[in-house]
């Protein structure tokens, strides 16, 4: 895949995680300083630490977005060992057809348009919730290519990545050709 390309997917992934975190009230809005990205105001956290762990997770896929190996990105909010929402970006890589950034940044207008309301659509958080990122692979690949390059992967437990009394809401798809992208909302019915 184009590596600009690449950089825009991983730019929206990171404004995405950052509106999850502030619409579900993951964290206190006074974290969050107000921006804007594809014309819109979006919110983007202040606290250096987790900046940090989000563009690390985003530099550590990086390369499998790259070799089209990335098959879903998840966002878990839980508390302690239960898991309240799940919000996942899948996507599908078409290496023959072409796209221009501005076409894509477009459609991420729209995408990140439908995220900044997901809050609405959804039943409130515990207090004292918190998240975490998982990447999934293509079926066949076992480890990230980053994970050779000294990163410090944790595999996932399976009781993490499932919510158990769900309902499944289907949120956005963008069909932009080179890229499909699928985001949903997994939600707990026992909150």
């Amino acid at each position: 895949m184009d590596a600009s390309l690449v950089d825009c997917i991983v730019d929206f992934l990171e404004v995405g995680i950052h509106t999850i975190l502030y619409e579900r009230k993951v964290y206190p809005g006074a974290v969050f300083t107000r921006t804007q990205k594809y014309s819109l105001s979006v919110y983007r956290s202040r606290h250096p630490a987790l900046n940090g762990y989000i563009k690390d997770f985003l530099r550590a896929v990086r390369p499998d977005l790259m070799q089209g190996s990335l098959s879903k990105v998840h966002v878990f909010v839980f508390r302690v060992r239960d898991v309240y929402d799940h919000v996942t970006q899948q996507s599908k890589q078409n290496s023959f057809a072409s796209v221009s950034i501005v076409e894509v940044e477009s459609y991420f207008y729209t995408l990140l348009q439908r995220l900044c309301f997901i809050d609405g659509s959804l039943t409130a958080n515990p207090p004292d919730c918190t998240f975490n990122l998982l990447c999934e692979l293509i079926d066949g690949k076992e480890f990230p290519r980053s994970y050779e390059q000294d990163v410090a992967w944790v595999q996932a437990e399976s009781s993490i990545s499932h919510v158990s009394h769900s309902r499944v809401s289907p949120f956005k798809t963008l069909d932009a050709g080179v890229v499909k992208l699928d985001m949903y909302v997994e939600e707990c019915c026992t909150k």
